[in-house]
């Protein structure tokens, strides 16, 4: 164990030293924009505040309480950018859901949302050949166990109350009207876990892969992220970073890799984040 620890150890102190000396720090941009750094300062922060929120993207408005943006992102000398798709919700005016079929058959994103009505939908809990893992309520339903492994939560508590993401083991999930359990809990009040700058809890910080994930705001809006890539993806420790920049309070991930998919029809707009394997619960919304 103490040999593992000094592992660890020794291999975040190389990282954070191949950052400090100019390699491997975080970039991003949008559109034609110029990359801009993100300071190597915020790449290590756990505590994040308003003014740390740095990354300010372009949004559009395809509806009321709807913002749509995408940046890129990318650690040169890596020559592969990386999209990522974010979703702005206002509660005040969409109804979040969450949805699987009742034998949990699997299927894609977007055949799911149609199915549930969702104008807005992504992957939801991990899941294993039988059914998603952990807690899943549907419409006041419980339909799987609180899982003590899965420590995030994204809850509703009544159909018109705005979500709240709990990142906590023995969340309080009694009356809850949609839900479901997710991992890794990746900040609560501001403050990123220290696990997601030094790794642990069985799973690689700086490991790339396909993400996705949900933070809510100091304006008590949802925002759904999703990397829009086929072969690289984002780490956890930069996904902290990013969702700190932006503004987050509370954020979750939810499964990533194959899984990471994201839907959305809205008027004249139509954007698809492909999955690569179907899934057995979304987490959507529809315009109340």
């Amino acid at each position: 164990m103490v040999a593992v620890l000094g592992e660890d150890v020794a291999s975040t102190v190389a990282a954070l030293l191949h950052r400090a000396v100019g390699g491997g720090r975080l970039y991003w941009s949008q559109g034609d924009s110029a990359l801009v750094e993100l300071p190597l300062s915020l790449q290590l922060r756990r505590h994040w505040g308003p003014t740390d929120a740095v990354i300010r993207p372009e949004w559009s408005h395809p509806a009321p309480g709807l913002a749509l943006a995408e940046l890129r992102f990318h650690r040169p000398p890596d020559p592969r950018a990386v999209t990522l798709v974010i979703v702005d919700v206002d509660p005040a005016h969409w109804r979040f859901r969450v949805y699987g079929r009742p034998d949990w058959r699997r299927d894609s994103v977007a055949d799911l949302a149609d199915e549930a009505k969702l104008s807005i939908a992504i992957n939801a809990s991990y899941f294993a050949e039988d059914g998603p893992l952990g807690l899943v309520v549907s419409d006041g339903t419980v339909r799987n166990r609180q899982g003590t492994r899965r420590a995030a939560h994204f809850l509703v508590d009544r159909p018109l109350s705005p979500p709240r993401i709990e990142n906590e083991r023995s969340a309080d999930v009694a009356g809850v009207e949609q839900g479901f359990q997710g991992f890794p809990a990746i900040m609560s009040g501001g403050r990123t876990f220290a696990y997601m700058r030094t790794g642990g809890r069985g799973f690689s910080v700086r490991e790339v892969d396909r993400r996705s994930a949900a933070c809510t705001n100091s304006r008590g809006h949802v925002l759904f992220f999703a990397t829009d890539t086929w072969t690289s993806g984002l780490s956890f420790n930069d996904l902290a970073t990013i969702l700190g920049a932006l503004g987050c309070v509370d954020a979750m991930a939810f499964d990533g890799g194959a899984s990471t998919s994201m839907w959305i029809d809205v008027g004249d707009l139509r954007r698809n984040v492909d999955g690569l394997d179907g899934v057995p619960v979304i987490l959507g919304a529809s315009k109340r």
